[in-house]
């Protein structure tokens, strides 16, 4: 995930991997078998299994990356200040040095 990303895409990131995880271990569930004899059905579902939960490891990774940005952004704004007009770029002062005319 790209930490340079707007708000709303990191949220849609973020939800996506939780999604695709409900995905996966709903999957699995669902294709877990009820005799032995299906066992490649078990394989399956154990391997849609380990990808739902990398994709929840996946998903709070990314919020942790986005609350470690929002900090940080946080803390930039705090100690910014507003600009202010510089006094030497004034009307009079280009008069003065012939920039503009009258």
């Amino acid at each position: 995930m790209s930490l340079g990303k707007t708000p709303t895409a990191s949220v849609l990131t973020v939800n996506g991997h939780f999604f695709q995880a409900f995905l996966l271990g709903a999957f699995a569930w669902w294709l877990w078998p009820s005799s032995p004899e299906w066992w490649g059905f078990g394989l399956l579902s154990i391997i849609l299994g380990v990808g739902a939960f990398g994709k929840t490891i996946e998903a709070l990774r990314a919020m942790v990356k986005i609350y470690g940005r929002e900090k940080e952004l946080a803390r930039l704004a705090a100690t910014s200040r507003a600009p202010d007009p510089s006094d030497l770029a004034d009307e009079s002062a280009l008069k003065n040095a012939g920039m503009i005319d009258d």
